[in-house]
């Protein structure tokens, strides 16, 4: 039980079981791709504000 190739010491003479090697390829973080904006077949048109019809008090429309 006592057998260890080091030899016998005052000292960790047992081999450690090795620690988890580092990783060849760390994960780096990957840097954000560009992604080019894809254009649009037809260009979508904003909706025109629709006029709200006079009440008694004018809202304000939700900018």
């Amino acid at each position: 039980m006592s057998a260890n190739p080091e030899g016998a010491g005052g000292g960790p003479t047992q081999r450690q079981p090795d620690p988890m090697p580092p990783d060849p390829f760390p994960p780096a973080p990957m840097p954000p791709e560009p992604v080019p904006p894809e254009p649009s077949p037809t260009p979508i048109p904003e909706p025109e504000p629709v006029p709200e019809p006079p009440g008694p008090e004018p809202q304000p429309e939700p900018a």
